[in-house]
């Protein structure tokens, strides 16, 4: 009709012979379809983020990262043994020494289920984002120094919210922030941007 737009024709080779039939109905590759709408989506998106002010960016970086490592440690923890119910860890006897106490506060922090595992990685990744995000606005670059203060930053937040470590929090904190910014500028240097 007169107020219908029109679609053009896109045929792709193909081995198979679904594709004929496919160009014949008037349809194109559903996934190149899909992967081409999100390229655009993700443009604009990023288009949007540039004019805005840092506080907002942060703030949407953050949550972006927070939901896409609660989605993967929500997975991981659905993985684990039992159906999700984390590793069997056994209970400390009362009385235990504060060093063997950290180890079963490290396994109890890697052996939760879904939501243990979904909190911990949101927190992680929320906070690698969001950190990484004003340390580029605010310095103009993306390099190994804004990388490792992001991973301490997300090191030492994990720490805390997982509750794994040694008795002492705030030095449990900054050693494992000190060992995540560690790992981040190596692997940050090694495979580059």
């Amino acid at each position: 009709g007169m107020g219908q737009k029109r679609r053009p024709l896109v045929v792709m080779a193909s081995s198979s012979t679904t594709a004929p039939q496919s160009a014949s109905r008037g349809g194109a590759n559903p996934l190149a379809e899909l992967t081409d709408r999100f390229r655009s989506l993700e443009v604009g998106v990023r288009e949007w983020m540039a004019k805005q002010p840092t506080h907002i960016e942060a703030a949407v970086t953050t949550a972006f990262g927070a939901v896409q490592g609660g989605a993967l440690g929500g997975l991981m923890g659905t993985f684990a043994p039992e159906g999700g119910a984390g590793l069997p860890v056994p209970q400390p006897p009362p009385g235990l020494d504060p060093k063997a106490m950290a180890t079963f506060k490290q396994a109890q922090a890697l052996a939760g289920g879904p939501l243990v595992q979904a909190r911990n990685f949101a927190v992680m990744t929320g906070a690698n984002a969001g950190i990484s995000c004003v340390m580029r606005r605010v310095r103009g670059v993306e390099d190994v120094q804004g990388s490792m203060a992001a991973a301490f930053g997300s090191g030492a937040l994990f720490s805390i919210v997982s509750g794994m470590g040694t008795p002492n929090p705030v030095v449990n904190a900054i050693t494992t922030g000190m060992a995540f910014a560690v790992f981040q500028g190596g692997f940050f240097i090694s495979y580059g941007q």
